[in-house]
C-alpha cells in the first residue's frame, strides 16, 4: 500500500487543551484532520485511520483527547466526509496520554484503546513512552487478550489482509518502561523487515537530516534496507506528514495529527 497524496487542506480541527510550552498554565490548540489517497486497500476496507500523541485533554469534558477523536470522526462519518468507521480501521502509534499541569508523565490509556475500538472496523498499535496499560502485568496481558485489541511489540498481526509489524516504545535506557536499548531495537525492526510487512508501527521513527526533520538516525539506518514499505510513527513532530525513503519505503509522521487514508 502507497500514499499517492497527502492534501495541504486540513478538512477537520478538534479542538483541545495542553500544557503551555512556557511551563505556566494551559493552551489551545487544534488538532487537524488530513485526508490522504492511496493506491489500494484491501476489499472490504474503505479507510485506515491513523494518530498519535494526542497529548491533549478535551476542554469540555476533561477527558483524555483521544476520547474526543473517537467521537469527532464518528460525527464526520455521520456526515459523509470520511467513510463509515464500521469499514475503517485504525492505527494508533503510540502516547496517548498528557496532563495539562506539567509536560510529559505517565498514564493508563486502555480507555482510549478501547474508544477507538468500539468505533472502527479493527484497532492496532503499539504503546508510547507516555502510555501504560494497567498497574500489573496481568492487566497489561488481560489488555492485550481483550477482543478487537491488536496491541504490536516485536509481532506481525493480519488485518483485512493486511501484515502489520510493531515495535512499541522508543530507544533508551531499558531499565524504564518502553525502552529498549539500541541492539535490541535494531534487532527487532531487521527480524520484523525480513518477514515483509506492508505497514509497520512504530512510536519513534526515523529521522530526515536534510529535511531538518527529528528521529532516531539508526532506525533509519535500518528502514531503508526493506522494500515497498509504508512506516507509521510519532514521537517527534514533523512540519510534512510524510517523507520518502530509498526503494519505495514511505515514513507517514502522525504526531498530533489524523490522516485518513482513503483508495483513489
Amino acid at each position: 500500500m502507497q500514499i499517492l497524496s497527502i492534501s495541504d487542506q486540513v478538512i477537520h480541527h478538534i479542538p483541545f487543551i495542553t500544557h503551555s510550552p512556557n511551563g505556566v498554565g494551559v493552551v489551545n490548540k487544534a488538532l487537524p484532520v488530513l485526508l490522504a489517497h492511496v493506491d489500494s486497500l484491501p476489499d472490504g476496507l474503505e479507510a485506515i485511520v491513523a494518530t498519535s500523541d494526542l497529548q491533549g485533554i478535551d476542554r469540555e469534558n476533561q477527558r483524555l483527547l483521544g476520547h474526543l477523536v473517537s467521537e469527532e470522526l464518528d460525527k464526520l462519518a455521520d456526515l459523509g466526509r470520511i467513510p463509515s468507521l464500521k469499514s475503517t480501521g485504525i492505527i494508533l502509534a503510540g502516547d496517548f496520554y498528557a496532563k495539562v499541569d506539567k509536560r510529559g508523565g505517565v498514564g493508563d490509556v486502555r480507555d482510549v484503546w478501547q474508544a477507538f475500538r468500539q468505533r472502527f472496523r479493527w484497532t492496532a498499535g503499539v504503546g508510547g513512552n507516555h502510555d501504560s496499560f494497567g498497574r500489573t502485568q496481568q492487566e497489561f496481558r488481560a489488555f492485550q487478550d481483550a477482543k478487537g485489541i491488536n496491541y504490536l511489540d516485536g509481532n506481525i498481526t493480519c488485518l483485512d489482509g493486511l501484515r502489520i509489524a510493531g515495535i512499541s516504545g522508543i530507544i533508551g535506557k531499558s531499565t524504564k518502561p518502553f525502552r529498549r536499548s539500541e541492539k535490541d531495537f535494531r534487532k527487532l525492526l531487521v527480524q520484523l523487515l525480513d518477514r515483509s510487512p506492508d505497514i509497520f508501527v512504530l512510536h519513534e521513527g526515523p529521522n530526515d537530516v536534510e529535511a531538518k526533520l527529528m528521529g532516531n538516525e539508526s532506525i533509519r539506518a535500518e528502514l531503508v534496507k526493506g522494500n515497498d514499505l509504508l512506516v507509521i510513527c510519532g514521537h517527534s513532530h514533523w512540519k510534512v506528514p510524510m517523507i520518502a525513503l530509498s526503494k519505495g519505503i514511505q515514513v507517514l509522521n502522525v504526531d498530533t495529527r489524523v490522516v485518513v487514508m482513503v483508495a483513489e
